[in-house]
């Protein structure tokens, strides 16, 4: 602002109100009401010398005050009013700041339930869908497992235990082996899919998982409940790889079964390998 009230001197304008007004209004937008203050002051200053006798910023003819109390009027309403339009700005840009970090946080619990299974907490096939192309080039064990003989359990002693055998289960799962591994496939099957463990370790951590799960069930539910399982290990490479390594992993899944249940079976991952065909619903 003092920039232009020298330039409009220098340049000796011969009605430099328009220009030095369209300082004050520049301040008071960019900078809000100090900004407008501190314009204000150097047009009123310019004001005074300007329409001041011999520039004495004291001395004025009747007609000159006139201009210069109408000047003071005008610098200080369009001082406040730009001023105030700067801190409404403000405001609502404050406001559409917290609305949108106010949606994405809905959009962010949005998708995390959306991904969740209601009953159990664990991810869904849907978060699996998503998940997929992080687990690439990784090593991994994959698991398939699900309770032996659940329908009759259900039929047996009714829905309520059954959701309740399966939120165990969930449980178990997640604290075992991590929620953000777990995943319930559908059904009483669940998914496990764990990285960067040896398979020593995830062999022997897998039979201490449907130990633990039976004593947790037939501890909390007052259900006698086995599962079984079945896992692969290996790195794929691409979606496909991980695709076959879940089915690979339902094959030895009913291998358990078939093999009298109560049982993990396991074996490396090979594209090659036949998928076995799932036995009828009286081996489940």
């Amino acid at each position: 602002m003092l920039a232009l009230a020298l330039v409009v001197n220098i340049f000796k304008v011969p009605n430099p109100n328009m220009i030095l007004v369209s300082g004050l209004v520049v301040c008071s937008a960019l900078f809000g009401f100090t900004g407008g203050v501190i314009g204000a002051l150097v047009m009123l200053a310019y004001t005074l010398y300007f329409f001041s006798t011999d520039h004495s910023l004291v001395s004025f003819t009747a007609q000159n005050l006139q201009k210069v109390v109408v000047s003071t009027i005008g610098i200080t309403i369009v001082t406040f009013f730009v001023s105030s339009l700067r801190h409404v700005v403000n405001i609502a840009f404050g406001e559409l700041e917290n609305l949108a970090q106010e949606l994405e946080e809905d959009n962010r619990l949005l998708e995390e339930a959306s991904a969740t299974d209601s009953l159990t907490g664990t991810r869904n096939r849907f978060a699996l869908r998503r998940d997929l192309p992080t687990l690439l080039d990784k090593d991994l064990h994959v698991m398939m497992l699900d309770v032996d003989n659940f329908k009759q359990a259900n039929d047996a002693h009714g829905h309520a235990a059954g959701d309740a055998i399966l939120n165990q289960i969930g449980r178990c799962l997640a604290e075992e082996c991590g929620a953000e591994h777990v995943y319930r496939y559908g059904g009483d099957e669940f998914l496990v899919i764990c990285p960067d463990e040896r398979e020593d370790s995830f062999a022997r951590r897998s039979e201490e998982l449907r130990e633990r799960i039976g004593a947790a069930c037939e501890e909390r539910c007052e259900l006698p409940v086995h599962v079984s399982a079945g896992y692969v290990w290996g790195r794929p490479a691409v979606t496909s790889d991980l695709r076959l390594m879940i089915r690979q992993a339902d094959a030895n899944l009913y291998s358990s079964k078939s093999g009298g249940r109560n049982r993990v079976t396991g074996n490396a991952f090979s594209r090659s390998a036949t998928v076995a065909e799932r036995t009828t619903k009286a081996l489940r």
